[in-house]
């Protein structure tokens, strides 16, 4: 069992809810509605939380009026019930607060549900009872365990990426199941789209200070590049998954220099990821400038000079092997495109180039 930053916020968040709607007097009426919207009401990110506190009120606040004007005319039927939550969700969407619309909903049943008394007093109490959660929980996301988006990026890619080089070696060595490349790779896409909307939320974040936003905004490239990176790397294992056949039948001189590059591909990779967490230098450049290797030549090259060589053989398709070394070499430029803004951010903004990665090593 695995318990996250979000599930201890919202666990505080219906504490604090609870605790303030127990201040209210008896005639509120059921006081755990402030733990549900509370629950309802959490975001993911600091920003997203402040940024939506005002439109989730307003989206209450037009709910609780539909709900109080529709029972006032019709009643509180079922029927009556659902016809206000799509008059609701409609109004909504047409002033872009559909991302609201759940906990509008919420609200708008809650005061249309059950209630002993004046009906209008009932109304008033559920409302406060729904923004005391709201509230609470921006509070808690606001000041307690505040997303760590640059280390979840970092580790979550790190290793992503681990798991991508593994099945390189395993696919380039033809030791493993096309089936189980397969599947395994659906598990790594999926970990490859929470890390882009981890990113995402990360892109929305505000500095509290202007002075911080040029340092913010650089940070944000550069994580945004190290996330295209990882996409990339996947897809160089997509398209040698999918290509497999053809990439065991070439030449064995061709294959080799697949290898090489693969190699030092992951090398260059490894080497940029362990300089973003300074525990290597910065300043160092390709793998392959210090050390090279006299079997390796240009994969471009090798892939025209075999053609040439035997360009009417029928063990593979031509075509298919192309997309293979088409991905790798659009690994190789996006790799490259991360060492120049990696380099860039370590050696001209000297004062002010500190990354929050902190230690860890496990998909947060």
């Amino acid at each position: 069992m695995k318990l996250g930053a979000r599930i201890l916020k919202t666990g505080i968040a219906i504490i604090l809810a609870l605790f303030i709607a127990s201040l209210l007097p008896n005639e509120a009426g059921l006081k755990a509605i402030a733990g549900v919207s509370a629950v309802v009401a959490m975001q993911p990110s600091v920003y997203r939380s402040l940024k939506t506190v005002s439109e989730q009120a307003l989206g209450n606040f037009v709910g609780a009026l539909l709900a109080v004007a529709m029972v006032t005319i019709f009643g509180d039927n079922v029927v009556i019930m659902g016809v206000t939550v799509i008059l609701l969700i409609a109004l909504l969407f047409q002033f872009n607060l559909a991302h609201v619309a759940t906990l509008a909903s919420v609200t708008a049943l809650i005061i249309m549900g059950q209630h002993t008394g004046n009906f209008y007093v009932s109304a008033f109490y559920r409302f406060i009872l729904v923004m005391i959660g709201v509230t609470s929980s921006s509070l808690v996301n606001l000041l307690f365990l505040p997303p760590k988006f640059e280390s979840k990026i970092y580790y979550n890619a790190l290793n992503i990426c681990s798991d991508i080089f593994v099945w390189f070696k395993l696919v380039l060595n033809d030791t493993s199941d096309y089936h189980n490349i397969k599947e395994d790779r659906g598990l790594i896409s999926k970990r490859i789209n929470k890390l882009e909307q981890t990113y995402a939320y990360y892109a929305e974040e505000k500095p509290w200070s202007k002075k911080k936003t040029y340092s913010q905004n650089r940070k944000k490239i550069l994580f945004k590049e190290v996330v295209r990176s990882t996409r990339q790397a996947y897809e160089v294992l997509k398209k040698m998954n999918r290509y497999q056949n053809d990439l065991h039948n070439l030449n064995q001189e061709l294959l080799l220099q697949i290898k090489l590059e693969i190699d030092d591909l992951i090398a260059y990779h490894e080497q940029i990821f362990i300089s973003l967490s300074k525990k290597a230098r910065y300043d160092v450049c390709q793998l392959d400038t210090q050390i090279q290797n006299p079997q390796k030549k240009d994969l471009i090259d090798a892939y025209i000079k075999e053609i040439i060589k035997d360009p009417y053989q029928d063990g593979y398709t031509y075509s298919n092997v192309m997309q293979i070394i088409s991905a790798i070499e659009e690994y190789h430029h996006i790799l490259e495109h991360l060492d120049r803004l990696r380099m860039s951010f370590f050696s001209y903004h000297r004062n002010d180039n500190e990354i929050d990665i902190y230690e860890e090593d496990f998909d947060l």
